[in-house]
């Protein structure tokens, strides 16, 4: 009996130590953890943008370069390569038009926005009565597990990090409701999830979190619980439905066109148990994890083990509400992306978990408590810490690989060298940094891997052209253009290819079909300006010239051309406000002042021809000494 009076004294003084945690340290672990998460992921401020999407959602997107009514309104009349993430592009936009593309200042947003986040885990944990240690073990997992990097580090991941901090204010605002019957949470809670809504269409799954979170609160499911989800339901049902809509126009969704519907439950099936091991050792982590060609023994066996896994949390006694709990949590925020119908480019991704992973954090943390109060405890807590400090580093080391394109891709070769795009987009960035070589090496890579890829011949194509090859180029425009003819990049770089020739009229048929297919692309607008000039058709340079500068207004080379139109129509007012406004943008550029010289002396303003003849001189232009002597004279004469 004394024994048994020890060993219970000893497991009362263990549990003590997890029940007595006050306010004071709560409030000291969560800042601990939020300086701590800060430090870890600061040096990604340092990082560039890299060309696996931030291009299309920041760099090149025109409704991100202008702040304006107009912009605003297209933000959110307009998808984004199938998605529907007004929010986070606006975002991107206020961003740019205080600080330019810089993107420090993105990936900064970032952090501080996985920071709310972390701090919303924690208050949801507490809001549902959680023990002390379990909630702050549970929010470190949260904030620095290597699986959160993606979502934090890649700036085209702001969607999660966005739809995170409105979709757990939502959960917390509706826990506050239910608990007071004060409707004015229930409208804001209403409120904040419309905002994640327009920030990912993942927070669809609310609803169902939030049913699970009164199953936890309450123990049982009810029709009240039911009912009061009405709302939360219809607008998740009407994103569904916009957003399957969107992905088919974009083409991003698949329902057996690869594999039929079938096969892909294995797929399902597989992606959930590889979410489940990766929470807990988080091997080979990817920006791309490529589809299979064909399903594998572990897709067939997949789906067995996870009944088994439900048929055991069935049978599961102790604990039971809190393992259910973590795994339904889980289950339902990553349920839409397992893949049973193919929605985008995902197979697997690491960003898909952000907000899910809340639930198997918090069984993580249960288990660190329970074998903390085990018989071993004096090894296992060691062994818990070290495993922390694993995870820890492991994020660390995976903040690196964001640093740049060619860092990010290189990762992903060395995991899964046949991933097309990844030598496709290596070679872009190797062209962006005029290494030709290399990045004709990295196209001719992922051509051999996907030889009918209309996108990669595309670039490969202007690697070509850079270089002066241009009926290698022209090869590859052609083949890209015949593989897919609505493809608007390539029908404007054929086109310029063929302008290149002399070839203008052939060019200009590229070029209005690039325009036609795409009216955004500046690329295809700027060609078919320049070979309207160049044919003399004047008034329709000026008219394409025009849209170009709605969508781009400070670009101060278009303006120059504008103007030369202009002064062919002898329209020399319009010419002259057109230079004007390009030297003021860009001062340096010789040649506007030198084609203001040239205006003003047509019109007569010999003074003001001499003074920017002068200028475009000290700027490099080589000018004509006899133009500036007839110049002087005139000005001296006073003719």
């Amino acid at each position: 009996m004394a024994r048994k009076s020890v060993k219970k004294e000893v497991k009362d003084q263990q549990s003590g130590i997890f029940n007595n945690w006050t306010l004071r340290k709560e409030r000291i672990g969560l800042v601990l953890i939020l300086i701590f998460t800060f430090l870890m992921f600061y040096p990604n401020v340092q990082y560039d943008y890299v060309n696996w999407d931030d291009d299309v959602n920041v760099t090149i997107n025109p409704n991100v370069q202008n702040l304006n009514k107009e912009s605003v309104r297209n933000m959110f009349t307009s998808t984004v390569i199938g998605g529907y993430t007004p929010l986070t592009t606006l975002t991107f936009a206020l961003e740019v038009n205080q600080w330019g593309f810089n993107p420090k200042v993105h990936h900064l947003n970032n952090i501080i926005l996985h920071l709310l986040c972390t701090l919303l885990v924690f208050i949801l944990l507490k809001s549902l009565g959680i023990e002390s240690f379990i909630v702050i073990a549970a929010t470190f997992l949260f904030a620095l597990h290597p699986m959160r990097v993606e979502s934090v580090a890649w700036i085209t991941e702001r969607k999660d990090v966005l739809y995170g901090t409105f979709f757990l204010l939502s959960a917390i605002l509706y826990i506050r409701f239910s608990k007071s019957g004060n409707y004015l949470y229930y409208i804001l809670a209403l409120f904040t999830f419309v905002l994640a809504l327009l920030s990912k269409i993942q927070a669809v799954s609310l609803p169902l979190a939030l049913l699970v979170i009164d199953f936890f609160r309450e123990g049982r499911f009810t029709f009240r619980q039911i009912l009061n989800k009405i709302p939360f339901f219809v607008l998740s049902l009407a994103t569904g439905l916009a957003g399957i809509h969107f992905l088919s126009l974009e083409g991003s969704l698949e329902t057996g066109n690869i594999m039929p519907i079938w096969e892909r439950i294995f797929i399902g099936s597989y992606s959930l148990l590889i979410y489940l091991v990766k929470s807990v050792i988080p091997y080979e982590l990817s920006a791309i994890y490529p589809f299979p060609a064909r399903l594998t023994w572990m897709h067939y066996v997949s789906l067995p083990v996870a009944l088994a896994l439900v048929f055991g949390i069935f049978k599961i006694r102790k604990f039971r509400k809190e393992v259910w709990f973590g795994f339904l949590f889980f289950f339902v925020n990553v349920v839409f992306m397992l893949q049973i119908i193919g929605a985008g480019q995902g197979y697997l991704a690491d960003r898909f978990t952000y907000i899910g992973y809340i639930g198997l954090f918090f069984l993580m943390a249960l288990a660190i408590r329970q074998l903390a109060l085990s018989k071993l405890n004096y090894f296992l807590i060691p062994l818990a810490g070290f495993y922390l400090g694993v995870l820890t580093w492991q994020t660390s080391q995976r903040i690196k690989v964001w640093e740049n394109t060619e860092t990010l891709f290189t990762d992903v070769i060395e995991k899964y060298p046949r991933v097309a795009v990844a030598h496709n987009n290596m070679g872009r960035y190797f062209r962006e940094q005029n290494q030709y070589d290399k990045a004709i090496a990295s196209y001719n890579q992922a051509l051999a891997i996907d030889p009918n890829s209309y996108n990669t011949l595309n670039n490969r194509g202007k690697a070509f052209f850079d270089t002066g090859r241009t009926e290698e180029a022209l090869a590859d425009f052609n083949r890209s253009v015949e593989l897919n003819g609505e493809y608007a990049e390539s029908r404007s770089n054929r086109g310029a290819a063929l302008a290149s020739k002399g070839e203008y009229e052939a060019a200009l048929i590229d070029l209005d079909k690039a325009v036609a297919l795409e009216p955004g692309n500046l690329s295809a607008r700027s060609n078919r300006a320049l070979v309207l000039y160049t044919l003399n058709r004047y008034d329709k340079a000026i008219e394409e010239i025009t849209m170009y500068l709605t969508y781009k207004p400070d670009d101060a080379d278009m303006m120059n051309l504008r103007s030369l139109a202009f002064n062919q129509l002898n329209r020399n007012s319009e010419a002259l406000d057109d230079l004007n406004r390009a030297i003021a943008i860009k001062p340096s550029q010789g040649v506007f002042w030198q084609n203001r010289s040239f205006l003003h002396n047509k019109t007569g303003n010999y003074a003001a021809a001499l003074q920017d003849i002068q200028k475009a001189s000290e700027l490099g232009i080589q000018v004509s000494p006899a133009y500036i002597t007839e110049l002087r004279n005139r000005v001296n004469s006073g003719t």
